[in-house]
């Protein structure tokens, strides 16, 4: 996959505390200002905000604990909604609407101090702007933050695996939109209906149990990567999921399960 990138950025003290060990760079085809927002996802904590102010930036970054993080990128939008005018009109605090792209990687300064912001290809501001104003059009834009440290890799390979569920998810919705809409036109309205109770849920039901089959093999062929066990916080949240996963949860060390124990 071809990605593009380089970058130079500028730090607000007032607004978060940056000062640190590793880098942060990329290129940016979007005319600044751009707001770059950084979260722990084990926490939630906003750990970084702050302006790109050039096309190209390179970010100094305090030292963070180990673990994964998303970041996101947001900028000013021109084009509103017609449903968006009357809720900005209702609460104007709320302030004007935004473009949104974010990713999550793995981050680790003992492994390495440089990440590198990349795309799947080289995108124009345009371009980037008419796939996030269509409906479901910015899950095609692919966004990573890489190193070359060994667990930021095997994360990415984690999510290039989710990506492909995603898509395949996307294209089997897009094929059932089209017969359910057949079945309207010839007035097959309960068979249309069923159909439509399987698109109003996030996932397919056969694609997410193929998903949740690759996952649990992914985590089980790499139980000893201390990345694993973040995977699974973020997977398993109540009594079912726990179910689903409990093969992985058995694999893990008494240590790790400690550890999970004390973040639930």
């Amino acid at each position: 996959m071809k990605y593009s990138l380089l970058l130079s950025f500028f730090l607000m003290f007032t607004r978060c505390e940056t000062s640190g060990p590793w880098n942060l760079s990329g290129e940016f085809n979007v005319s600044p200002p751009i707001y770059v927002d950084l979260f722990q996802v084990k926490t939630g904590r906003k750990v970084l905000c702050d302006t790109i102010r050039s096309l190209n930036f390179a970010l100094r970054v305090k030292n963070l604990e180990k673990g994964i993080y998303q970041i996101i990128l947001s900028w000013d939008r021109d084009v509103v909604r017609p449903q968006e005018m009357e809720r900005f009109a209702r609460q104007p605090e709320l302030g004007t609407p935004k473009y949104y792209m974010s990713t999550t990687f793995w981050f680790d300064s003992k492994e390495s101090n440089n990440y590198k912001l990349l795309f799947d290809s080289v995108y124009h501001q345009d371009q980037l702007q008419e796939l996030l104003l269509a409906k479901n059009g910015g899950e095609s834009i692919k966004m990573a933050v890489v190193s070359d440290g060994e667990n930021n890799k095997l994360y990415n390979e984690y999510l290039t695996l989710l990506d492909y569920y995603k898509a395949k998810n996307r294209q089997q919705k897009d094929s059932l939109r089209k017969v359910a809409t057949h079945f309207n036109d010839l007035k097959l309205f309960k068979d249309s209906a069923r159909i439509n109770a399987f698109l109003a849920k996030d996932w397919l039901v056969n694609v997410k149990a193929a998903l949740l089959q690759e996952e649990i093999i992914f985590m089980k062929n790499n139980i000893n990567s201390e990345v694993i066990p973040h995977i699974y916080h973020i997977l398993v949240n109540t009594k079912d999921d726990f179910e689903q996963y409990h093969q992985v949860y058995n694999l893990f060390s008494i240590t790790v399960k400690r550890d999970l124990a004390v973040r639930n």
